[in-house]
C-alpha cells in the first residue's frame, strides 16, 4: 500500500482523502513534555499555535519543505497537522531564553517517515540535530530497524548535511530530492542474537 506523505498535502487537500487508520507501532498514550537541553522542550502538539504560520505561509521555507514556492493557508496547516497527530508522533519544538519561551518548529516522526522544521532564526544551531537525535532514540526503543526521511529536495543543502552527519544515506532517488534512511539495528548483532 503506498503511503500518503504529508508533504503532498497541498496538492491533495481538494480531493480531502478519507481513509481508514492503519495499524500503528505508536502507544497512543497522551504525550509527555520532553526535555532534550536547558533551552529546548518538546511539546506535544495540542492545536494550532500561530507561529506555525509563519514557516507555512514563507515560499522559501515551503520550498524547502514541498519543493515548491507555495503557502498553506491556516485551514490545510491545520489539517496536515491533525493528519500527522493521527499518524505518528508531532510534537512543537519550544525554545527558551532568558525566562522567555517560544515555539520555533515541529517535528513528526511516523512509520515511514520523519519531518523537521526549524524557524529560519534558529537554523544553524545545532537544534535539528539534538532534536534528531531524540527521535533515532525514540525509534531504536520502539524496535525498528530503520527511521526513513522520504524526501530532502537538492537544493537542501543544510538537510543533507545535517542528516549526513547522523549517518544517514540517501537510498533512493525522486524526480527534484533523496529519500534519506539510517540503519537502527546492527545486522550481524540482531543474527547472533537470534541463534
Amino acid at each position: 500500500m503506498t503511503s500518503f506523505k504529508w508533504r503532498t498535502l497541498a496538492t491533495d487537500l481538494a480531493k480531502k482523502r478519507t481513509r481508514s487508520k492503519p495499524e500503528s507501532s505508536f502507544n497512543r498514550t497522551t504525550p509527555k513534555k520532553v526535555r532534550l537541553s536547558e533551552t529546548v522542550r518538546l511539546i506535544p502538539f495540542d492545536t494550532l499555535r500561530e507561529e506555525s504560520l509563519k514557516w507555512y505561509q514563507d515560499p522559501e521555507s515551503m520550498r524547502n519543505i514541498v519543493g515548491v514556492r507555495i503557502t498553506y493557508t491556516k485551514e490545510q496547516i491545520q489539517q496536515m497537522y491533525e493528519w500527522q497527530n493521527d499518524h505518528g508522533l508531532l510534537y512543537y519544538i519550544e525554545y527558551k531564553k532568558d525566562k522567555k519561551t517560544q515555539i520555533i518548529g515541529d517535528v513528526w516522526l511516523a512509520e515511514d517517515d520523519y519531518a523537521i522544521v526549524i524557524d529560519k532564526a534558529f537554523r544553524d544551531q545545532h537544534i535539528g540535530r539534538m532534536v534528531t537525535k531524540y527521535f533515532i532514540f525514540k525509534s531504536k526503543k520502539m524496535g525498528r530497524d530503520f527511521m526513513t526521511v522520504s524526501e530532502i529536495f537538492n537544493w537542501n543543502k543544510a538537510s543533507q548535511k545535517m542528516f549526513t552527519r547522523l549517518d544517514f544515506f540517501p537510498f533512493k532517488e525522486n524526480k527534484d530530492s533523496w529519500s534519506y534512511r539510517k540503519r537502527l539495528k546492527n545486522l550481524k548483532k540482531d543474527k547472533h542474537n537470534l541463534k
